[in-house]
């Protein structure tokens, strides 16, 4: 009775029969394989954007793969914040900047310069009283927001859970033959 295999999900008895390690160890090498898609198909809509063509170093090396560990859960993250030195871009005087993060975002229009004056109004985000400053000195200017990561979602969403599954099978099967188990 104790060795029926079940006809409607084959898969199911294959992935009991492994120990506890083999199965994290093939769910996380899924994870990676299909960030590392999806990272592919970010690097190829920045590459459609208008933005990096001047610069000396390429930018597609700011974007990459977070695989979470099984303690938070099972996962990926493809994403450009700023984590070590991932996320960063070396400018042509060798600073580095998180360009990649103002990019898929954008920024808005500053003032440097040392205070002027300053005036009360109430704050963007909580409606407090705070306290503004009008600055001496140039515009930075505004960068566009570029959604390049929110494009590759959009791109990306329909497939990757059956990719995930597909891969995380395959992996299953492979580790069942290493054992002998099929």
């Amino acid at each position: 009775m104790g060795n029926e295999v079940d006809l409607q999900r084959p898969f199911a008895d294959v992935y009991k029969a492994l120990d506890l390690k083999t199965q994290r160890k093939a769910m996380r090498s899924a994870m990676r394989k299909e960030g590392n898609r999806v990272k592919k198909v970010a690097v190829s809509t920045l590459h459609s954007k208008a933005i990096g063509p001047g610069t000396k170093r390429s930018l597609d090396k700011g974007i990459y793969v977070r695989t979470y560990p099984n303690r938070f859960g099972l996962g990926f993250m493809v994403t450009v914040k700023p984590f070590g030195k991932k996320g960063i871009h070396e400018n042509r005087r060798s600073l580095e900047k998180p360009v990649l993060m103002w990019a898929e975002d954008g920024t808005r229009l500053r003032h440097v310069g040392k205070r002027t004056s300053s005036f009360f109004s109430k704050s963007r985000w909580s409606g407090n009283r705070v306290r503004q400053y009008r600055r001496d000195g140039h515009q930075t200017g505004k960068m566009p927001g570029y959604r390049f990561l929110a494009e590759t979602e959009e791109k990306t969403a329909g497939s990757v859970e059956n990719n995930l599954f597909d891969s995380f099978q395959s992996n299953i099967e492979k580790a069942a033959k290493k054992q002998g188990l099929m």
